[in-house]
């Protein structure tokens, strides 16, 4: 689950480069490379132990068949909130 902990710690600095965080994310999407319940499980206790799943937000885990690059077995997309400054 290294590479599920990498593609999260990329989302965290993405989001902090336009002042947000994975607290301000609202939706997501997770991609990974198996159709395993046990693969999908690990990749999901990940995410929960990121945080990225908590508070107010939806979120959808898919199984894919691949992924647009040689040995990427993780994808998550994000839709976050960026607070006005008195905000964060």
């Amino acid at each position: 689950m290294r590479q599920a902990r990498r593609v999260i710690a990329n989302l965290e600095e993405q989001l902090r480069s336009v002042g947000s965080a994975l607290e301000h994310v609202v939706a997501t999407d997770v991609y990974v490379v198996s159709g395993e319940s046990a693969v999908l499980s690990a990749v999901w206790n990940v995410v929960e132990e990121s945080g990225l799943s908590a508070g107010p937000h939806s979120s959808t885990l898919l199984g894919v068949a691949c992924l647009g690059y040689t040995g990427q077995l993780v994808e998550i997309t994000a839709t976050a909130v960026v607070p006005d400054a008195g905000d964060a």
